[in-house]
């Protein structure tokens, strides 16, 4: 291939030597023209217009690494949140106890079972007992790993078994 290059650009020599000297000036300054033009549209002109563009894109990714630094920053506080542990056996009975009688349900008979308890409750609202379930949830860290639930005759109550463990671990 190295040779078909030098045959060529002999043969290329060979060509232009022949031409007038005027005709060689007016090939020479079309080259020049046209890889001024070349050079232009192929590297000045694209990168310009880029610069200028992403100028303009500027304040919008700007925006968009502020919102990515909150949403790592909230990572941050949540890994922080994993780490709380919740109370285990008597400790968690205790709290959810507590928790019980606030939210207005009566009358529950907790029974530790290892780590977690078991929560028993006959006619209770089962509106509380939602709310109540879905707030322990989020506040306790607890985790519902079983759960029976009968309607009553009174309209609106439940009776409930359901069986609570810490949510990590």
């Amino acid at each position: 291939m190295d040779a078909q290059v030098r045959a060529a650009w002999a043969a290329l020599k060979e060509w232009f030597g022949t031409r007038a000297p005027r005709e060689q000036r007016l090939l020479v300054g079309a080259a020049i023209v046209f890889m001024a033009v070349l050079i232009y549209s192929v590297l000045w002109e694209p990168a310009f217009d880029g610069r200028a563009q992403i100028a303009g894109n500027l304040p919008q990714l700007e925006i968009q690494l502020a919102e990515v630094r909150a949403e790592a920053e909230q990572v941050r506080r949540l890994r922080g949140a994993e780490a709380v542990r919740s109370p285990a056996g008597a400790g968690l009975r205790d709290a959810l106890s507590a928790s019980l009688l606030t939210a207005g349900v009566a009358n529950a008979q907790l029974t530790v079972i290892g780590k977690g308890v078991q929560v028993d409750v006959k006619g209770a609202p089962f509106n509380a007992w939602m709310i109540w379930l879905d707030a322990v949830r989020r506040t306790a860290h607890v985790r519902v790993v079983n759960i029976h639930v009968t309607a009553d005759t009174q309209l609106g109550h439940a009776s409930v078994s359901a069986t609570l463990q810490p949510a990590a671990g």
